[in-house]
């Protein structure tokens, strides 16, 4: 992540509600960007794409499912990260991210997944640089600048005072 510039997005077709989701991506001029997820999940169709939408939307409403979904919260360093799965006859395909509040002042219950790495693998074991690099991204400035221009936090009590 050598540029700083990044784009936040939430999925499109789902509800932005106590919850949503959503990609960060880098932006890259001419160059490789690390942070797949996005483009991985829009080159999902059919029923692949139907199965990730249906997990999503069960997080979104505050469903429980660790064959679908699951989280960290045991590991200190990686408690906010979160990772959605898949299996293909191929292997397992994962998506990780970590959790937010955008809006401390504002809504501080609502929180977001912001997913940002894809990984297909054929063990079942995590591979930890991925939940790091979450993690270094959700402290990242640039990246909750990103997400703070889809998710504003202004106070309504100092709007429109003059300092």
């Amino acid at each position: 992540m050598s540029s700083g510039r990044f784009r936040f997005s939430t999925v499109i077709g789902h509800a932005v509600g106590r919850r949503a989701i959503g990609f960060v991506e880098e932006m890259v001029e001419g160059g490789h960007a690390e942070l797949d997820a996005k483009l991985i999940f829009d080159g999902l169709v059919g029923s692949r794409e139907r199965d990730v939408r249906k997990k999503f939307d069960h997080w979104l409403a505050h469903g429980r499912n660790d064959k679908w979904f699951h989280g960290w919260p045991n590991d200190a360093s990686c408690r906010e990260c979160l990772c959605f799965k898949w299996d293909e006859k191929d292997g397992h395909h994962r998506f990780y991210g970590f959790l937010y509040h955008p809006q401390p002042k504002t809504k501080s219950s609502f929180q977001i997944c912001v997913l940002a790495y894809h990984d297909h693998k054929t063990k079942q074991e995590t591979d930890r640089k991925f939940l790091i690099r979450c993690m270094n991204l959700r402290s990242n400035l640039s990246v909750q600048a990103a997400i703070s221009f889809v998710f504003h936090d202004e106070d309504a009590k100092d709007k429109g005072k003059i300092q």
